[in-house]
């Protein structure tokens, strides 16, 4: 559940400063609520896509 909190906040910060920027160099407007939740939605999808796909090794027993 921690994990999936700090995906949220992270990909809400990382969008607000995307959206900034990138709204900045194109000469749009900027809408901080659409662009932080946009990141958040598709980096917590990313996330657990990869997180379903990429599975930590089984150790297995020596005999």
């Amino acid at each position: 559940m921690a994990k999936q909190l700090t995906i949220l906040f992270w990909g809400f910060i990382y969008g607000e400063v995307i959206g900034y920027i990138s709204a900045a160099l194109s000469g749009s407007s900027f809408s901080p609520l659409y662009s932080g939740v946009f990141v958040m939605i598709v980096g917590f999808i990313l996330v657990n896509v990869l997180d379903y796909f990429i599975k930590s090794p089984v150790k297995k027993d020596h005999e």
